[in-house]
């Protein structure tokens, strides 16, 4: 067994739920018992004191499932920020919206919150573009976030500027 490197100190993007430090479990669960938790933890850096125990059955999972949750640090690919990704967040992850064990957390949460928020603005732009009989508070929120989507490079034509004009 690989020898653990003494982790250094980092801060962390803070999660408005789990904040931004590992949370320890009160549970004695062993280094070695954490590795085999599952296949990724040999090649993570992971708190042992956050180790929580998992439920299977309520997990999805080809071959492996994870049989212990752990306080994991990430780096998000978007900001390049170092965040955690809770053993408490992965446990709802995995046993209550049922995504696959082998999922990993690639930004922190508040690129994540963006990534929702464009998404969101790209389904409404969307509807209201497509919507025939518009009101004028619609004109204006179609404008608004025309405007916006263009600022972020989303919308690269001027001409959808106009839209709802």
């Amino acid at each position: 067994m690989k020898k653990r490197k003494k982790q250094e100190k980092r801060s962390y993007v803070k999660h408005p739920r789990y904040g931004s430090e590992p949370i320890p479990s009160n549970n004695q669960i062993p280094v070695h018992a954490i590795i085999c938790g599952h296949w990724s933890y040999d090649n993570v850096r992971f708190f042992p004191e956050t180790a929580i125990v998992a439920d299977t059955s309520k997990q999805n999972y080809a071959i492996y499932p994870r049989t212990i949750y752990v306080d994991i640090e990430e780096r998000c690919r978007t900001c390049h920020r170092y965040f955690i990704f809770f053993a408490r967040e992965q446990r709802f992850w995995f046993e209550e919206l049922g995504f696959w064990v082998d999922a990993q957390c690639t930004q922190c949460i508040e690129c994540r919150k963006k990534e929702q928020e464009i998404r969101w603005m790209q389904k409404r732009y969307q509807q209201l573009t497509e919507k025939t009989d518009r009101k004028k508070s619609e004109s204006r929120e179609l404008k608004q976030i025309a405007m916006e989507l263009f600022q972020l490079g989303y919308i690269r034509d001027e001409n959808k500027l106009r839209v709802g004009v």
